[in-house]
């Protein structure tokens, strides 16, 4: 028993020498920005009581377009290259609720109808008599499939870019997985970020786990991106969400955690042309899974990025730019 317990003390020792080590080690200065709650000066909208860190480009009098952005959780960082559009349009970015840098929230104000009415609140505070345009990102995608399905008589235009599932059958299509990457090398990683959270104290109680989702989120799916090497570009981000992406997760997982979700119900009612976006090298939610899912809509067509992984805007800004371009322009 001596022997036993002598083993384990020194393992713990081991172990907490260890632990102090990389706790050394990884002390530093590891910034997290502040929201709109802690910064004012950020620009911002409210809504109905809702703030959103957002910004507009161009003349108000032209066509709308309003972008929206992937995670759930992340900012409209990665997406400002669309601001070129703002020579023809006037262009709309908004942090969703309680992601970004926009104000944290409770997580019961974090549902998929919150996320829905956000949007729909957005297009009538820009433009409540002119149909818009709508430009979503992966998660921002599937949202804009979803909206499409509500409020198909309030959009001209739609630019699905990469929506990662719309159904829970498209989940189990695409091999989708959300448990943890066990991948040796990541781990390391994660476990290094792990350990500078620890020295992260402010600006607010979400700050840690805000840093930790957005540093380790793009390194969690490299078959998103071309060789399998997250880009230095395309990838930019003020701040993620951990709240808004985990409340989502829970909201779209049954009982028996697997994945269940219908973000096409009511599309058929939109028969205008959809324009689908994918990028040559995302093996997981590209090409080919993109054209599964095309098939949902009365209307569509599909524009491939060439040499581009995921964050096609931020690796491939002119040729994405110029497809939408062209699309909203007939």
């Amino acid at each position: 028993m001596k022997k036993i317990l002598k083993v384990f003390l020194g393992f713990i020792g081991v172990f907490g020498t260890l632990f102090l080590l990389i706790f050394i080690l990884t002390i530093g200065d590891y910034p997290v920005p502040k929201t709109v709650s802690d910064d004012p000066t950020i620009p911002h909208i409210a809504i109905k009581e809702v703030v959103f860190h957002s910004e507009t480009f161009g003349n108000p009098q032209n066509p709308v377009v309003v972008v929206v952005h992937g995670g759930p959780g992340w900012d409209y960082k990665s997406l400002l290259p669309l601001k070129a559009l703002s020579d023809e349009f006037f262009v709309v970015f908004y942090d969703q609720r309680g992601s970004g840098l926009s104000p944290r929230v409770d997580q019961e104000m974090l549902t998929l109808e919150s996320y829905i009415q956000d949007l729909n609140s957005i297009i009538d505070y820009y433009s409540i008599d002119k149909k818009v345009s709508l430009i979503g990102h992966s998660w921002g995608a599937m949202l804009v499939s979803a909206y499409i399905g509500k409020y198909p008589k309030k959009m001209s235009h739609a630019v699905l870019a990469e929506p990662g599932f719309l159904t829970t059958e498209m989940v189990k299509e695409a091999g989708i997985s959300f448990g943890p990457k066990l991948d040796l090398d990541f781990l390391i990683f994660a476990s290094k970020i792990w350990f500078q959270t620890l020295h992260i104290k402010s600006p607010d109680k979400h700050a840690a786990s805000d840093y930790f989702l957005g540093q380790v989120a793009p390194q969690a799916n490299p078959e998103y991106y071309c060789n399998g090497v997250v880009p230095e570009v395309g990838i930019e981000h003020w701040r993620a969400s951990a709240v808004s992406m985990q409340n989502v997760m829970q909201l779209i997982t049954n009982s028996n955690g697997n994945i269940d979700v219908d973000l096409i119900k009511g599309v058929d009612k939109f028969t205008d042309k959809i324009l689908f976006l994918a990028s040559e090298c995302n093996m997981k939610i590209g090409v080919a899974h993109q054209k599964k899912q095309m098939k949902f809509f009365p209307n569509t067509e599909l524009a491939v990025i060439k040499e581009s992984g995921h964050m096609m805007f931020g690796e491939k800004p002119d040729e994405s730019i110029r497809i939408i371009r062209e699309y909203l322009n007939r």
